[in-house]
């Protein structure tokens, strides 16, 4: 806002002052509604923002129970020591199994004879192959054919093919080793040499000093006499619904897999919605809490949306109360759940699919709490709707403000207009009067 500093030189009266008063007085009332609805709508928007987190919470937990996370798992029990290690999931069928690790699965690798470090091998080219793979060639320089060289040309050319190359010191020197990263017969390693002048021969696989410190080797396991070649020693697809990862061969000794039942799992994803359930009504209770009594109300006090919501979810759980309670599930008094964690273990052992039946997202339930939650949380629902109306509100304060702004500049120029022209006024007026009493002291001296 423009500020004139002069006014008052010829009224003795603070200008500025009497003009930022009368503006203050005037802008106030506006000021303070226009604080009042800013406040109360983000408080509003903060609880709306709230209570959709909390919903989209219960929405999460019943993913969880989608597909076959409606149902038990499964778990794999594996002797100790017995070679091999098991995971299993919802699709593995209960049962055991008969396993013999025969073989593992080897990577392929090769050595050198040993040399003094500063022994030049030779020059020229390597041509080196994995499996059935391309062959790359890595170059050897005159005068860089050490084995640190060696390894170093090795590693740096033949970077992401599948091969490494390392040096072992021993009592009789170093030792080049060539292993490739391919387990199983597929990925046996071939070396031969070209060129130069002829002594990286020594590290061809054939004709050469390489020898193999660990064979190409597939592993071979039995489940239930059945027989199986991998050229990893994990196995997705041996058993259905079962991972085998193999650790140690042990020809001839049979150990047993054993799958059961393990409701472990799906009674933390019914703990998780118990827990979504019980902090949504929270959240509804505390943001639109009446009041009174000492008791602060909650942003959203009369508001008819908290209440719709609590109803809905109430309903939908009193509905279907002895469903659940026979799943272990009981309400309190502020309609808040709790699980019974026996009889939830007792109930899934009788009908392992209680909980999709009633749930999942295709049960009746299931299906209709999943729509609620969605017409309250979804991009078109309840809840965006409010937050899009509140949005709108706080736009239209703050054009509000504005022009309230405009309004007050031009009030304040008003009044510094009228104050500098009485000001003026009473300049004129106290100059007319200081000749006056000049002209009569004159007067009265004659």
């Amino acid at each position: 806002m423009a500020t004139i500093t002069s006014a008052g030189i010829g009224s003795g009266l603070n200008v500025s002052e009497l003009v930022g008063q009368l503006v203050a007085a005037e802008r106030a009332p506006a000021d303070n509604r226009l604080n009042t609805i800013e406040t109360s709508t983000k408080a509003q928007i903060s609880a709306f923002g709230s209570i959709k987190a909390a919903l989209a919470g219960i929405e999460s937990s019943l993913k969880k129970l989608d597909g076959a996370g409606g149902l038990p798992g499964r778990k794999a029990t594996v002797a100790t020591d017995a070679g091999f290690t098991a995971s299993a999931g919802t699709s593995a069928a209960l049962g055991s199994y008969s396993v013999i690790v025969e073989k593992l699965a080897t990577a392929h690798k090769l050595q050198s004879a040993a040399a003094t470090s500063t022994t030049q091998i030779g020059d020229g080219t390597l041509t080196l192959k994995v499996g059935d793979g391309d062959a790359f060639d890595v170059t050897i320089d005159a005068g860089k054919g050490t084995l640190a060289d060696i390894r170093d040309a090795i590693n740096s050319q033949a970077a992401g093919k599948g091969v490494s190359a390392t040096l072992v010191n021993g009592d009789s020197g170093q030792v080049l080793v060539l292993s490739s990263g391919k387990t199983g017969a597929a990925g046996a390693l071939t070396v031969s040499a070209s060129g130069g002048d002829g002594g990286l021969s020594v590290l061809a696989t054939t004709g050469g000093t390489l020898t193999e410190v660990a064979a190409a080797q597939d592993a071979v396991v039995h489940v239930d006499g059945i027989t199986r070649t991998s050229s990893t020693n994990t196995l997705t697809d041996l058993v259905d619904g079962i991972t085998l990862t193999l650790t140690k061969a042990k020809p001839g000794e049979a150990f047993s897999l054993d799958v059961d039942s393990d409701a472990s799992t799906l009674k933390a994803s019914m703990l998780g919605f118990i827990s979504a359930y019980n902090t949504a009504l929270g959240a509804l209770r505390t943001q639109s809490a009446a009041g009174g009594e000492g008791k602060l109300a909650g942003p959203l006090s009369g508001d008819s949306a908290p209440r719709a919501i609590t109803a809905s979810l109430r309903n939908a759980i009193g509905n279907n109360y002895a469903e659940l309670n026979a799943l272990g599930l009981k309400t309190a008094v502020d309609g808040s759940l709790s699980l019974d964690g026996s009889k939830f273990d007792a109930a899934i052992a009788a009908n392992p699919s209680a909980i999709k039946s009633l749930l999942g997202e295709d049960a009746n339930l299931g299906k209709s709490v999943r729509d609620m939650l969605h017409n309250y949380v979804g991009a078109q629902g309840l809840l965006a709707d409010r937050s899009k109306s509140l949005d709108t509100r706080m736009k239209t304060v703050s054009q509000q403000r504005a022009d309230l702004d405009a309004r007050m500049e031009r009030l304040e120029a008003s009044y510094r207009r009228q104050f500098t022209a009485l000001d003026a006024m009473m300049a004129q007026m106290q100059s007319t009067s200081s000749y006056i009493a000049q002209q009569l002291g004159a007067l009265n001296s004659r």
